[in-house]
């Protein structure tokens, strides 16, 4: 009996060292990720505090301009299949916020939602870009709702996939909730976290894919390999799990969502097992003009799910939002053109009113070219050449 339980003991020791070699990793160097991962568009823009972000700026260069925005611990990868459905029409900038994908760690080791607003913000103004669309999916999404509050005069539209909402009080946390990836369970416990900056199976990726998606055919090895080994890139381990010290939730209530000025597309999959669907009606019930697509058969990630559906959405909104800024610039161009009839009676009333419909002129209805579709009647310099055929014949 005592021979029984001697070698049982031991097998089972055994085991646990089998598990633990197994499930054990060590941190990847960068060299090696980029060298596999950071293909085709992929570029790096280094920040004043020494951040290394990554990112690609892809599709129609003259397009209007959508800024992409992954989910916690996903990566710009996400976006991967949606990409090719829009990237015709569209110019199409992601990127993998701090702690994630190829950016990783950061210097400053800051990983709150304003560190990731400000790297989109650096970013765009690296790039040029004034105005833009906005999609984010999952928390992704919480960071986008957040950057249109604190930065309205730069965003176009708003479109939320699978979005983050706020806490509300009778809601569980995800990592409470059973339904969720064993990864986001293990991370509300200091003692697993600990444990978790050296044993990362890969299974815990596998799972977590399995839950997010509804098809899991969807949640192929290769995939959940991906999601991996970006895991282990030297000190990303580190930077995830000390996001989930301290209250990562703020006290905001969907109230502040009456504060959303931009058009919005809130897009969400009846499956969802991170997100409750539930959370959409946030969105619906207080952003003042937004539109709710619900998808069936469709879980966490609609992009990567139904990439063509989605897409199909994306450009409809995105159309219908620039057709209503072109109204509103023809009715403004018309107003002009019936003011300067009117003001314009003596040469020096003339050149003073002119310089000053110029100036207005750059400032109204040059924002409302850029916000409507590009091939707009051949864009300033058309609207410049009409500017003249106004004018000159008054001189």
């Amino acid at each position: 009996m005592k021979k029984v339980i001697k070698w049982s003991g031991l097998s089972l020791l055994a085991l646990l060292i089998c598990i633990i070699y197994i499930g054990t990793y060590f941190d990847i160097p960068r060299e090696e990720l980029e060298a596999k991962y950071a293909t085709g568009a992929s570029q790096f823009l280094t920040l004043d505090d020494g951040s290394r972000i990554h990112y690609r700026d892809e599709g129609n260069q003259q397009g209007q301009v959508i800024v992409l925005v992954h989910g916690f611990n996903g990566s710009l990868f996400n976006f991967e299949r949606l990409v090719p459905y829009l990237s015709e029409d569209y110019r199409l900038v992601s990127l993998d916020l701090p702690a994630f994908g190829l950016t990783g760690a950061i210097p400053s080791g800051e990983y709150s939602t304003e560190r990731f607003m400000k790297t989109i913000n650096q970013l765009v103004d690296s790039l040029n870009i004034e105005k833009f669309s906005i999609a984010g999916n999952s928390m992704g999404g919480g960071v986008s709702w957040r950057y249109t509050l604190q930065h309205p005069e730069q965003i176009n539209s708003l479109i939320l996939i699978a979005s983050s909402s706020v806490r509300v009080e009778e809601e569980a946390e995800p990592d409470e909730d059973e339904s969720s990836p064993l990864a986001w369970r293990l991370l509300s416990s200091n003692f697993s976290r600990k444990i978790l900056l050296v044993f990362t199976p890969k299974f815990l990726a596998e799972q977590g894919l399995k839950t997010s998606v509804y098809d899991q055919d969807l949640a192929t090895k290769e995939w959940a390999n991906e999601f991996h080994e970006l895991v282990l890139l030297e000190g990303s381990r580190k930077a995830i799990i000390s996001m989930f010290s301290g209250d990562r939730y703020g006290n905001e209530t969907p109230e502040i969502f009456k504060q959303i000025n931009a058009p919005t597309l809130v897009i969400h999959g009846e499956e969802d097992n991170l997100i409750d669907i539930e959370s959409s009606k946030h969105f619906e019930e207080n952003i003042p003009e937004v539109a709710v697509k619900i998808y069936s058969n469709i879980g966490h990630l609609p992009m990567y799910e139904d990439p063509e559906r989605t897409a199909k959405d994306i450009r409809n909104f995105v159309k219908e939002i620039s057709h209503q800024s072109f109204s509103i610039g023809c009715d403004q161009y018309i107003f002009f053109q019936r003011v300067l009839n009117k003001v314009l009676r003596n040469s020096l009333t003339r050149l003073v009113t002119i310089g000053i419909i110029l100036a207005v002129f750059y400032k109204t209805h040059w924002t409302f070219v850029h916000l409507a579709t590009y091939k707009i009647v051949g864009n300033l310099k058309t609207l410049i050449i009409k500017l003249v055929e106004l004018v000159v014949p008054i001189l």
